[in-house]
């Protein structure tokens, strides 16, 4: 199996489900997209911070990094209603599935990213 380093992620998955026979992958990306919308709704500022540290090879690459976070995280607040990062991360609970799909309004079909 071939592996391809600037593919991005989604359309990777979607052309994975579609190689594994899946004829609808609504469900599928639904689901992934929700996950993602929970990490992000609960990163926070430390861990964009890490990630950048880890991911910039270069000052250059850092700035880019940063730059194009920023504009991510306004996509985030002002079409997906996710606040990202927080500030400080919250004590670690495991809630139940039904208390984190009735705090994280992910309701309908507009929760996918």
């Amino acid at each position: 199996m071939k592996t391809y380093n600037k593919v991005h992620f989604l359309t990777a998955y979607v052309e994975y489900l579609l190689d594994c026979g899946i004829r609808s992958e609504e469900y599928y990306l639904g689901d992934a997209s929700r996950f993602l919308r929970f990490l992000l709704a609960n990163s926070t500022e430390e861990d964009v911070k890490r990630f950048i540290r880890e991911s910039a090879y270069s000052p250059h690459y850092r700035k880019r990094l940063e730059k194009t976070l920023r504009k991510f995280f306004i996509f985030c607040s002002e079409r997906l209603s996710i606040e990202c990062p927080q500030k400080q991360k919250e004590p670690d609970t495991a809630p139940s599935l039904k208390a984190l799909a009735s705090s994280s309004n992910m309701h309908g079909r507009g929760d996918t990213i």
